[in-house]
């Protein structure tokens, strides 16, 4: 079987769709879209014509799409009304915006969350993953001071970060360690130390292995960011088997309260918070990261990412 999967630069999920369909011995084709140079109207139109020609060339028996860029929709209900027979699957995303007249003309519809699955008709979920298994943890926790970890990227509420910080420096003595690098990470540096936070700066993200080391020491990880569902740094978290003070709604919300992997915290609550942690034992927090190894290896493994490949196979 011949797979086209079209997919944006970059795309967490595309990268392991194409790793499954070829474990199969199927051959996969990745057309990638550059999502900074199609938002001009002459540019989408010439990248349709592009299309157009390299489907018709491949003459795929199933295409993979990822809804991200909208008038790729358009362009493969045109082409599946043309060719009855191949099969098509529209992969949401956490994209909850999509036009479901387009959704429809799919052979299956894929989701990232179940949050998303209450907007979009018809559709599975497909965790996403990192490909990564849990390494062996050994938490060396202190009992007079707090650790908190940091994984860096554009999305972190950083001033939010510095207020919850400033909160848990009043009760108890805080150091927050950093991995990763983004645009204004010095100045949020400054603005951390200058509400009383020791911080230690791991620069790169290191191996998997320095990292599980870092979070060995740690508390929480704050997932503070201005993001809505399960990205990259959560998936991170979750397979570092560390406890998160999380800002994030939809699925990862539901999780904190069901599967009690850490706090959610918000504008109104993040005093609370702050005081909770401070006061509450070493014991609450070993419970919550075994929990947190539970849950990723229940729903977000490459196993179990590929497991629901194999039901979606079985339906096409």
């Amino acid at each position: 079987m011949l797979v086209t999967i079209i997919s944006a630069e970059h795309s967490l999920r595309s990268k392991w769709v194409r790793e499954y369909f070829a474990s199969k011995g199927d051959e996969v084709k990745v057309i990638l879209v550059d999502k900074s140079s199609v938002h001009s109207f002459f540019a989408r139109i010439d990248f349709s014509k592009q299309l157009r020609k390299s489907l018709d060339a491949l003459n795929p028996n199933l295409i993979y799409c990822e809804t991200t860029i909208d008038f790729l929709m358009r362009e493969l209900k045109v082409y599946k009304n043309k060719n009855n027979n191949v099969k098509l699957i529209f992969d949401v995303c956490d994209d909850f915006n999509v036009d479901q007249k387009y959704l429809n003309q799919a052979d299956h519809i894929l989701c990232a969350s179940e949050s998303c699955r209450g907007y979009i008709h018809g559709a599975q979920v497909l965790y996403p993953t990192n490909g990564q298994s849990c390494l062996n943890t050994s938490p060396e926790l202190s009992k007079e001071e707090l650790f908190f970890c940091l994984i860096g990227n554009k999305n972190i509420d950083m001033n939010f970060c510095v207020s919850f910080l400033r909160e848990c420096s009043i009760l108890k003595k805080c150091t927050l360690h950093i991995l990763g690098d983004w645009k204004l990470k010095e100045s949020f540096i400054q603005n951390v130390l200058n509400v009383g936070v020791n911080v230690v700066d791991h620069k790169g993200l290191g191996s998997q292995s320095t990292r599980q080391e870092v979070y060995d020491q740690c508390h929480y990880g704050l997932n503070l960011m201005d993001f809505e569902g399960i990205n990259s740094e959560s998936l991170e978290y979750m397979c570092g088997q560390i406890p998160i003070i999380n800002s994030i709604e939809g699925d990862l919300s539901q999780f904190c309260k069901l599967w009690d992997i850490g706090k959610n915290i918000d504008a109104q609550n993040y005093k609370i918070v702050a005081s909770n942690i401070c006061a509450e034992s070493l014991d609450v927090q070993l419970n919550q990261r075994e929990h947190m190894r539970n849950l990723y290896k229940t729903y977000f493994t490459k196993d179990n990412f590929f497991e629901t490949l194999d039901e979606i196979g079985g339906s096409l």
